[in-house]
């Protein structure tokens, strides 16, 4: 009984830990692997070669710092290890006192590298102006000697965004248990793409913001959880309640480690 809880309770709270990146009891940003979140690594690269990066700030990968000793590497080497994960290079139309802030950047960046067609021109004939786009067109080797001589002109000192190009949106849909039960599997499929060790991290910092929670939702949490558990305990034959306690036996010897537990 007392170990079905536990793998419940493991399991639910460890997609907060694993989506939060697994930041530990103290709020640390650095894990014992020494990884770190993808935008800290960046603001040090931005730093050391005194130029703009700008994350998106839906990433929450963890990346190893890297010790590259030109730009273009450091940006590959934050990159190279995070899924669909890429770094551009921006220029921006240069207009006095009108500099666009880093959530419009990204939104733009992401509208043209997610354009399907090889090129469009949009005009709009009542005041004669178009918006234009051509995919994969050659960047000349001059380029930033020519962009500020262009009409209208653009800054010749480049943004870098790190970004990724289509995101899966999770939308949760139904009633607030069904949305439940969606994270639940979002969780499985979440704890099935990550390493053993990965895993093991997730879930024990998911355990460490459990027992940090407020006592009194923790409390309620833990009164109605027990009593969901025993009532499904109730349902299963005695050959399941077996094959239970001993998949949970497994899980916590795998994944959370430490000595048998007692049922």
């Amino acid at each position: 009984m007392r170990m079905m809880w536990l793998v419940g309770l493991a399991m639910t709270v460890a997609l907060s830990g694993a989506q939060s990146g697994g930041r530990t009891q103290r709020g640390s940003t650095q894990q014992d692997d020494g990884r770190v979140p993808i935008a800290q690594a960046a603001q040090e690269v931005a730093q050391k070669f005194k130029v703009q990066i700008i994350v998106d700030p839906a990433l929450t990968v963890r990346v190893t710092p890297t010790q590259a000793d030109t730009l273009e590497k450091a940006l590959d080497d934050l990159v190279a290890n995070a899924r669909d994960v890429v770094w551009r290079k921006v220029y921006t139309n240069k207009v006095l006192g009108m500099e666009p802030n880093p959530e419009q950047i990204i939104s733009a960046t992401r509208a043209l590298l997610t354009i399907e067609l090889g090129g469009v021109m949009v005009v709009n004939p009542r005041t004669a102006t178009l918006n234009s786009f051509v995919a994969n067109y050659p960047a000349p080797p001059n380029l930033e000697d020519t962009l500020e001589q262009m009409q209208p002109p653009f800054s010749a000192k480049p943004v870098y965004v790190i970004l990724n190009p289509r995101p899966q949106q999770a939308v949760l849909r139904g009633t607030p248990t069904e949305q439940f039960a969606q994270l639940q599997q979002q969780l499985f499929e979440l704890l099935a793409r990550m390493s053993p060790e990965e895993r093991s991290q997730a879930l024990r910092a998911g355990m460490s913001m459990w027992m940090n929670a407020d006592p009194a939702l923790r409390n309620q949490m833990i009164l109605e959880g027990m009593r969901m558990s025993f009532e499904y305990w109730q349902s299963l034959s005695p050959e399941q309640q077996r094959e239970m306690m001993e998949l949970g036996r497994k899980f916590f010897e795998q994944y959370i480690g430490g000595g048998p537990m007692d049922y």
